[in-house]
């Protein structure tokens, strides 16, 4: 959605004539504004020449009547290009609202002067218009114009200046909900979600043109196919004729990106942010291993356990407080090792392999160490969503770590958004960790700058956003994600001096536990038989030793009990399970 002068110029005159209107007479101008509303859901055609407002466009037509003649804006005095309304205004209510409609700063300046705030508060104009977004549903209409825009034009992030379409295409796409920009300015874009896959579907064969346009009606067509439902003949050729079907009846290439896209539109947007991180001496670590296991072909004495990775790293560790055993959990919680019982003769010990991401991550490290930051991750995995798009020191970040170059992911970029959503994280969590965690609200966000942290409780945070515990919103408010609202209630029972409170060694203690017990329903708990203890053990698949610590450090942090697994542990697990969950899976081009 985007409102601009003419935009509202134009909903004041339909408000004014209520109900029913004709624009036979109208010029070009007018009605290439109107068509734009249309696309926003915010004005429909009801005849020939006929148009009418949609429900969401009467409350928004009659708001900007009430807001004029309070005099809390003034039409007349606005340049012409200025944004009242666009996707960065939405996310900046959006995001206040995630902290009891507080605003401050340079986004305070930018929402007061359209209304929309009042003495660091959203004002009730605000609470309409999120209503409004919400409620209206935009048509999507790619005719060949906006279809060459789309072909010819980064998916980004990218700077706004540098964008190749401009004008009534670029209106059009926002208002279709194709393309967002960040706040508070709007000097990045980025395409949405759905603009992202109707992109890669017309640089896979999809057919647009004079005569064939994509329509809402072309993507359930296509989703009849994906479902199994029967199509007609008509449908069928239409199919053909589009780049979408072969004459096998075989589907093409374009037409996985034109089903998200219909999942996208229909069943709504993606809505989580998912991180990523990996420090430079954890890269470090990766590279040792694949190392020793080489020198292990010829030398059995040598294995990759902790012993002897420490040896070979002490004198090229960087990270003076975070020890390489808690970088081996770490990397162990974000799927990229896997700690696993080694026998060395009648000796049981602890040893690392690499996972398939983790030789992923390896390649793409190769002959560069450098760290990759949560924030440079999420500026790439935040533009599926649809109306957010990375703030200019978000895009600089990733721009610098090598994961955004000329207005689109680098290879690495596209490797890290994709990790950030399909690794099965276990995740680790530092006292320090659990003390940042504990000083964020569990239903409403908190201001940056209002939790006083300090710089190594700076870098806890950011390790809690790579873990999808927390997110840090472009407007600097922290909120807990609903894997971080169940991880501080687990951890809320977790006794002082505990230096890991989870360790992912730990949760896949109490997972072995779940499957081998079983839960009981009617009593709410999963108990642990005496006879299962060896079963778990195996399921875990570590060494004793390791074993042992984790059953100490389940008992002490309150996650067993005597016969079965607490509240707290059941917490942990379902913050665990909630991390696993997934949006739509994506369909990278």
């Amino acid at each position: 959605m985007v409102i601009t002068k003419r935009h509202a110029e134009v909903l004041r005159k339909l408000y004014e004539n209520s109900g029913e209107f004709s624009v036979e007479g109208w010029s070009d101008f007018d009605r290439e504004t109107l068509w734009q509303l249309e696309l926003a859901g915010i004005a429909r055609p009801v005849g020939v020449n006929l148009y009418d407002l949609t429900f969401s466009g009467s409350i928004l037509a009659e708001m900007i009547q009430e807001m004029v003649e309070n005099g809390v804006i003034d039409i007349d005095s606005w340049k012409d290009s200025f944004r009242w309304i666009g996707s960065e205004i939405i996310s900046m209510i959006r995001y206040s609202k995630s902290v009891n409609s507080e605003i401050r700063g340079v986004y305070k300046e930018e929402l007061e002067k359209r209304g929309f705030s009042k003495d660091g508060k959203l004002t009730q104009y605000a609470s309409t218009l999120d209503e409004i977004y919400e409620t209206s549903h935009p048509r999507l209409v790619v005719n060949s114009s906006i279809a060459e825009a789309l072909k010819k034009m980064p998916e980004g992030p990218g700077e706004r200046k540098s964008l190749p379409v401009k004008g009534d295409d670029l209106l059009q796409l926002e208002a279709m909900r194709l393309i967002a920009f960040s706040v508070p300015r709007s000097d990045i874009y980025s395409l949405t979600g759905l603009g992202q896959q109707i992109k890669a579907a017309l640089l896979k064969g999809f057919v647009v043109n004079d005569e064939l346009i994509l329509d809402e009606l072309v993507l359930d067509t296509v989703a009849k196919v994906y479902q199994g439902r029967k199509i007609s003949e008509a449908e069928r050729e239409d199919l053909m004729e589009r780049g979408i079907m072969g004459f096998s009846g075989e589907l093409l290439p374009a037409a996985d990106h034109l089903y998200l896209a219909w999942r996208i539109y229909r069943e709504g947007p993606y809505e989580m942010t998912p991180s990523f991180q990996i420090s430079e001496d954890e890269i470090k670590i990766l590279k040792t291993i694949a190392e020793l296991w080489k020198k292990n072909e010829t030398n059995p004495e040598i294995y990759p356990d902790h012993k002897q990775i420490e040896k070979e790293l002490s004198e090229d560790w960087n990270m003076k407080d975070y020890s390489i055993k808690l970088a081996l959990y770490n990397l162990e919680g974000f799927d990229l090792i896997r700690s696993e019982e080694y026998h060395k003769g009648s000796k049981a010990v602890l040893v690392y392999n690499l996972t398939n991401y983790g030789k992923e991550v390896l390649e793409d490290r190769r002959g560069k160490e450098s760290e990759i930051s949560s924030t440079s991750v999420k500026a790439i995995t935040m533009t599926k969503k649809e109306f957010a798009s990375p703030n200019v020191e978000w895009y600089e970040k990733a721009r610098k770590e090598g994961l955004v170059s000329d207005s689109a992911p680098t290879k690495s970029g596209k490797l890290y958004a994709r990790l950030a959503v399909e690794v099965e994280r276990k995740p680790l969590v530092t006292s320090l960790e659990m003390r940042v965690l504990r000083k964020i609200p569990y239903t409403s966000g908190i201001f940056l700058e209002d939790m006083n942290l300090t710089e190594e409780e700076l870098i806890a945070l950011e390790k809690l956003e790579s873990k999808n515990l927390v997110e840090i919103l472009p407007t600097e408010v922290v909120v807990l994600t609903k894997a971080g609202q169940m991880m501080k209630k687990a951890l809320s029972g977790v006794p002082v001096g505990i230096g890991t409170p989870v360790t992912p060694i730990v949760i896949r203690l109490l997972q072995a536990i779940r499957k081998v017990g079983g839960t009981y329903v009617k009593e709410n708990r999963i108990r642990i038989k005496p006879e299962n203890w060896k079963a778990i053990e195996r399921e875990v698949g570590v060494d004793p030793e390791t074993f042992n610590d984790a059953m100490l450090l389940a008992k002490n942090a309150k996650y067993i009990g005597k016969d079965s697994v607490t509240e707290a542990g059941r917490m942990l697990l379902e913050a665990v399970d909630k991390l696993a969950e997934k949006e739509y899976p994506w369909v990278e081009f």
